[in-house]
């Protein structure tokens, strides 16, 4: 369903971070009160009174909002008093109706109330400066170069910043004398993990947004952008397609003969570029009196369909009520039928169908540069370039070679920043400057008028897709294989995804209906941003199961970039976070987890299970499962997959030879990492992953102490064939590798037992999965099944086409060989 505005727990997360931050010394000389008559608020320094006074004032417009060109002289006075209408006085001026910041149009539909939630800050005034500090003193959060106002920033910046005049403050050291670290207040409210982490703060009071560099914002539109979803769109134009579509014939979800024949003379350019394919499809393009009679019109309809039904779910971001194959750009039908080709390849088992995985290669490994030399792949970017390189490096990274993962890799920075150019991440999908007018057309009625808007709005609602998608793999591929994280949460100021319902509606009066009952009922979209935040302080997101998977991945990209935030500051020799006020941000993340699994178990259900065959699947997000995911986020938090593959022997990582002394390093950090207690909880998070996928989807009912006393459970089975999410066995891979390093970095020595069954593994499995704890006790039995299970994984991933995959087999053998040795 569609998403509703967060629940509200303040009170709960309030006395969270008092208790966080108790801590924290605050013992101030002299207390700065504001003389407005009915404001009580005290500050520790002048400068932050003076500040606060300043909101008093009629003519205070907070720094991260632009005058909106749409709203009304009534409503600025309405902003412009901030005690009109006896409304309560909040710590913050009160928003006006039109909403916050003067991008709010693309964070809330035209019928939801842009007012947030007034705050309780004026209880306790001191608990947004506690929250604002994160752990310790200010000293122990220092800003990175002149200006702090953006912690998590996607990539240094190459450009020339304009100088932040900020309070004087001591230096460092002699090298860093223009160093400056902005006060407490400041630095929460213009610096973005400081806002996400303060639960009082609105999005309204958030002004990192004016603060951080024109190149690093998201590409904030200099114009008001107004993008309604509701019926007024039938008089706007397009942002995508200036030029209004053409009727649908009925049979157009099919591929025509015309079609086919140019697919085939594509298909004939890019042999000519790659022979070397020529041996994988020697029976798909023998010819027949001039025609290829093995890549007929139901070959290339069962690859589409197989793309709708499997791949389309792990990235919902065609939409095929609207979608024509026989009108759509060729290149996007030729990577949408590789795609299906690929799945179709991988999930055979008879051999019949192996060479469509060489048709895909053939098709993927040349269409790249036919898509980046296209027209609309300069900015702005066309949508169909833009689902196009994304299903691309989807292909590239899960289903092809090592060359092409690494190629993916390589061009996905590209693709993001053609998303950020144009201003896709904040809502607009087009030139700045309105279109040119499209040549008159016959008016056939209110049917075409009708259609017209619903591809329109289909077309919005699929560059926004695209968008979170490409965020979601940026974070997934990140923690999974070692990646940079190049997007940051704060550049995404967009609506979460439309409601499975609306995206699947058949026709524009399904549509219409759908949403006419979704307003009544008062069913409104939130920001990512707002949802996000919700998340992290407990709060639940009702939203649909697309949109839960989202907030997750926003809450593992704030882990990801505060970890290298931390890692960059040590580089930099510069004053380092303590180890309190590291774990106090992981706290916050691994309850945020907790609450965000509880909150989709209720919602959606426990149980995950692969779609049964013939039904349709589930538009969950790169990752299907939100138990894997779940399992993931706090196996990652903890654990460094690329020390993990040096540790176990790998010779070539992330583009680059191992050399001894990387081995050596990582060695030594793997001896320090297996001593820390949260390894231990990383651990069991494995082995509760590892038994949710191989053993039973219901998860573990009970703890017991030894493995004779658990119920003969049923037998390990586990096929990369018949799994419909790629990324599910590279991330059993990792749980597997992350028991392995554990026990092999504390030398626990191995108790030769004799191979057992599959159904000991289950019992093992089961066993770890059901504690809560992992004492030292405990962790002597780690050793007893552990050569069996790397051997199952081991079997199970050889199978796989893609050979990522089978060089994860290969590692997990030798990780087996090491331990029985």
């Amino acid at each position: 369903m569609a998403v509703l505005g967060p629940t509200t727990n303040a009170p709960a997360a309030k006395e969270h971070l008092v208790a966080l931050f108790a801590t924290i010394p605050d013992d101030p000389k002299e207390i700065f009160v504001c003389d407005v008559p009915g404001c009580d608020q005290k500050f520790v320094r002048a400068d932050l009174l003076s500040r606060h006074q300043k909101r008093h004032s009629s003519t205070y417009i907070p720094r991260n909002r632009a005058p909106s060109f749409s709203t009304s002289v009534a409503s600025a006075a309405a902003v412009s008093s901030p005690t009109s209408a006896g409304l309560p006085r909040s710590t913050y001026p009160q928003p006006s109706s039109s909403g916050g910041p003067h991008d709010a149009a693309i964070l809330l539909t035209p019928g939801s109330d842009a007012t947030p939630t007034p705050t309780t800050a004026a209880t306790n005034p001191s608990l947004t400066q506690q929250a604002a500090r994160l752990g310790q003193q200010p000293s122990t959060w220092p800003s990175i170069d002149d200006m702090a106002a953006d912690m998590m920033r996607p990539k240094p910046n190459f450009y020339v910043r304009e100088q932040v005049s900020l309070p004087e403050a001591p230096p460092l050291m002699p090298s860093y004398t223009s160093v400056s670290f902005q006060p407490d207040e400041a630095l929460s409210r213009e610096n973005f993990a400081m806002w996400l982490f303060d639960p009082q703060a609105s999005f309204s009071e958030f002004n990192g947004v004016a603060n951080i560099p024109f190149l690093e914002g998201g590409l904030e539109s200099t114009f008001n952008n107004n993008i309604h979803y509701d019926y007024e769109s039938l008089t706007s134009r397009s942002q995508l397609d200036p030029t209004p579509p053409r009727q649908v014939e009925v049979s157009d979800e099919l591929i025509s003969e015309h079609r086919r024949q140019e697919v085939l003379r594509w298909l004939q350019v890019f042999r000519q570029k790659q022979p070397k394919y020529e041996p994988r499809i020697v029976s798909l393009v023998q010819e027949s009196g001039g025609d290829l009679p093995a890549l007929n019109l139901d070959m290339m309809r069962d690859c589409l369909q197989e793309y709708w039904k499997n791949i389309s779910p792990r990235l919902p971001i065609v939409h095929q009520p609207t979608f024509s194959s026989n009108r759509c750009p060729i290149l996007l039908l030729m990577v949408m039928i590789a795609l299906g080709a690929a799945s179709l390849s991988s999930r055979d088992s008879t051999g019949n169908l192996e060479q469509y995985g060489g048709l895909a290669d053939v098709v993927i490994s040349s269409i790249r540069w036919e898509i980046l030399t296209a027209d609309e792949a300069s900015p702005p970017v066309g949508l169909y370039v833009a689902q196009s390189l994304l299903l691309l490096e989807f292909y590239e990274k899960m289903f092809s070679s090592r060359r092409m993962h690494e190629r993916a890799h390589i061009y996905h920075s590209a693709t993001l920043t053609l998303l950020r150019r144009g201003s896709p991440l904040i809502g607009r999908a087009g030139s700045e400057s309105p279109p040119e007018e499209a040549a008159p057309t016959v008016n056939d009625g209110s049917s075409s008028d009708s259609r017209t808007w619903w591809i329109r709005w289909a077309e919005s609602e699929s560059m926004h897709r695209v968008v979170f998608a490409a965020f979601m793999m940026d974070i997934i591929h990140a923690l999974t294989f070692g990646h940079s994280a190049d997007m940051a949460p704060h550049e995404i100021r967009l609506p979460l995804p439309c409601d499975d319902g609306l995206w699947t509606a058949a026709t524009p009066d399904v549509f219409r209906q759908l949403d006419s009952n979704y307003r009544m009922y008062g069913i409104k979209q939130v920001s990512f941003l707002d949802g996000l935040k919700s998340a992290l302080h407990g709060q639940e997101v009702k939203t649909h199961t697309f949109g839960r998977m989202i907030i997750m991945s926003g809450l593992l990209s704030v882990g990801w970039h505060l970890s290298h935030r931390e890692s960059h500051t040590k580089w930099l020799d510069l004053r380092t976070p303590s180890a309190e006020s590291r774990d106090g941000w992981k706290k916050i993340l691994l309850r945020a987890f907790d609450e965000w699994k509880e909150s989709f178990d209720n919602a959606v259900g426990a149980n995950d299970t692969p779609e049964v065959p013939g039904q349709p699947s589930t538009s969950n997000g790169p990752i299907h499962s939100a138990a894997v995911l779940y399992h993931l986020a706090h196996i990652s938090l903890r654990v460094d997959i690329v020390d993990c593959q040096v540790y176990a022997g790998a010779k070539y990582l992330v583009g680059r030879k191992v050399s001894t002394r990387d081995y050596a390093n990582a060695v030594s950090r793997m001896r320090t990492w297996s001593n820390a207690p949260s390894t231990r909880h990383a651990v069991l998070h494995a082995f509760k992953l590892l038994y949710h996928v191989l053993v039973d989807q219901r998860g573990p009912k009970r703890r017991t102490s030894s493995f004779d006393s658990l119920p003969e459970p049923v037998s390990v089975f586990y096929s990369c064939r018949t799994e419909p999410d790629p990324h599910r066995p590279w991330v059993m891979f990792y749980a597997a590798l992350t028991i392995w390093s554990f026990v092999q970095a504390l030398g626990m020595p191995s108790k030769n037992a004799p191979p057992g069954r599959y159904s000991e593994i289950a019992r093992y499995l089961a066993h770890f999965a059901a504690l809560d704890e992992l004492t030292d006790e405990a962790a002597r039995d780690l050793n007893d099944r552990l050569p069996e299970l790397l051997d199952l994984l081991g079997t199970s991933l050889q199978q796989s086409h893609s050979e990522i995959m089978r060089e994860a087999s290969e590692r997990l053998k030798r990780c087996r060989d090491i331990i029985r040795s």
